[in-house]
């Protein structure tokens, strides 16, 4: 296992000891008689995982939302019954005094957005952390990658930019197509550019630079970053007192077409803990959480194998989103977010367990994330492609459909236009790719029934850029298109269930299998 140096141990500052604090007589001080409280900044996504563990151990919750600029199904998935307070950031002070009346025993980011707010909490809090000093290494992808350039370890080539001429001169120099363009602060695929020519590097800023994001951030300036060539790995870790132990790996199934600058996605699938890329993968991923001062929390990699060995797209200071840590307990035994509340409340003691004996995990069942892709039709769908079929794979878990009947049913080029994602878990590898083989041949027939075309804007304005730059798409971010079903209401209110897709939710049961709503942000930027 993996350890921070010494020079870095003690930059988490606060409670000493982890989080043992948490764990103490609730009442047995002046100060405890307060409510004492978890605080999680922006529980939306996989973060919904988090609630309900610690609900399961009768802790109470604040809710801090970072910012109401955050795109529209960000926001849609707050739950205020989960919570005692719900409190809306607006600045670091007045956040402060709101939070003052309660014991707060940690602080969590819930997603992507709420990481800075959350590291400056914990930090002020004098609570145990990463340290807020660094934050810009775990959340903005240009500065994690010169941090790993600074000490020495495999990173992205880049430059950073305003420019669109800065960038085509880099792009010159470096000399190699294609490249990716994206902002350092966004997520998912929201904004992000497989760029092929210097016309895809202008539409990419013409259309980004100066764009409020998905997260709330505007683009003020653009990445432009070598291509990795490469399968994609998601390495989820836990780490305490700059220890860190593996939760899960996964490996992205893509497919690839520089003719429509389209990069499509079959599926994720959780893969064995050892051998010899894997080996290779945790040694670099613990060497640059070490890198980045991850002491505390969960981190989520994202890394690519290439020719010269594993590079970093990107980490987060938070956990796998999607349903990864549900997907990985089912799998393994153990979710990253047992894990989380474990170092956060209880010390450790499942993760000094685990650490002490070189955790690697072993794969009971395998779970997969399977992508659905339409490659034959696009119109107005007419009905919906959550089928009965379905439930006669061996694996099937969950469908979550991006697409409703009367909405537009897009040709899958990326992402964003994936009509839905399909959950699988099975004890036979052969039979979830079987049961992928049954899906393709459907997808192929009769899954998707449209009518006519929409009708098309014919100004200027209106070009598909989806056509050449797959990133570039009609809708804000791939987030909302893969959204679960949404009710009546237009999408903002998010449908709880359980993933028989019959009880709504209620408790954290084993049977039922209950998870949050879906929202697509495990699958990070395109590499």
């Amino acid at each position: 296992m993996s350890s921070v140096p010494s020079d870095n141990a003690g930059k988490g500052g606060g409670k000493s000891a982890g989080y043992a604090s948490a764990t103490t007589d609730r009442g047995s001080s002046k100060e405890n008689k307060k409510k004492q409280v978890v605080v999680i900044v922006d529980p939306y996504s996989s973060g919904r995982f988090l609630v309900s563990e610690l609900k399961s151990q009768q802790w109470k919750m604040v809710c801090i939302q970072s910012s109401q600029d955050l795109a529209d199904f960000w926001l849609a998935q707050m739950e205020p019954e989960n919570f005692v307070e719900n409190i809306r950031h607006q600045d670091f002070d007045t956040t402060m005094a709101a939070i003052k009346k309660y014991d707060i025993a940690a602080v969590l980011p819930g997603s992507e957005p709420g990481v800075l707010l959350a590291e400056d909490l914990q930090e002020a809090l004098k609570l145990p952390c990463n340290g807020a000093s660094t934050k810009a290494w775990r959340r903005n992808k240009y500065d994690m990658q010169e941090r790993l350039r600074e000490v020495g370890i495999r990173a992205v080539r880049q430059l950073y930019s305003s420019e669109v001429d800065e960038t085509l001169a880099w792009q010159q120099q470096w000399g190699k197509w294609p490249i990716i363009v994206k902002p350092s602060m966004s997520g998912g695929t929201d904004g992000v550019y497989w760029c092929h020519n210097g016309d895809d590097i202008r539409e990419a800023f013409n259309a980004e630079c100066g764009k409020l994001n998905c997260n709330g951030v505007v683009n003020d300036k653009l990445l432009g970053q070598e291509y990795l060539d490469g399968l994609e790995y998601i390495v989820d870790c836990v780490s305490f007192e700059g220890k860190h132990v593996l939760s899960g790996m996964w490996v992205y199934q893509k497919i690839k077409d520089p003719k429509t600058r389209s990069i499509t996605y079959e599926y994720a699938r959780i893969i064995e803990s050892t051998g010899e890329v894997q080996d290779k993968l945790v040694e670099y991923v613990f060497k640059c959480l070490d890198a980045l001062s991850f002491l505390f929390g969960p981190s989520h990699s994202e890394v690519i194998m290439c020719e010269d060995g594993p590079c970093l797209v990107e980490t987060g200071a938070r956990m796998h989103g999607l349903k990864g840590p549900k997907m990985t307990e089912l799998a393994t035994g153990i979710g990253t977010h047992e894990l989380v509340v474990d170092v956060i409340l209880n010390n450790g003691r499942i993760f000094k367990e685990l650490y002490d004996r070189n955790f690697r995990y072993i794969v009971k069942k395998w779970a997969f994330e399977t992508m659905m892709n339409n490659r034959c039709k696009s119109g107005i769908l007419k009905k919906s492609i959550e089928v009965p079929e379905f439930k006669d794979y061996p694996s099937f878990l969950d469908v979550f459909p991006s697409v409703q009947p009367g909405q537009e049913l897009k040709l899958t080029r990326d992402l964003a236009t994936a009509p839905g994602i399909i959950l699988q878990v099975h004890a036979s590898l052969q039979q979830c790719m079987d049961d992928i083989s049954r899906l393709r041949k459907l997808e192929e027939t009769t899954l998707y029934e449209v009518t006519a075309e929409p009708k098309r804007r014919t100004d200027s304005t209106a070009s598909d850029a989806s056509a050449r730059s797959p990133m570039c798409t009609a809708q804000a971010s791939p987030f909302s298109c893969m959204s679960p079903r949404h009710e009546k209401s237009g999408g903002q209110s998010l449908v709880k269930r359980t993933m028989d897709g019959n009880s709504p939710v209620g408790s954290n049961s084993e049977e039922g299998n209950l998870l949050p709503d879906f929202v697509l942000d495990g699958m990070d930027d395109e590499q």
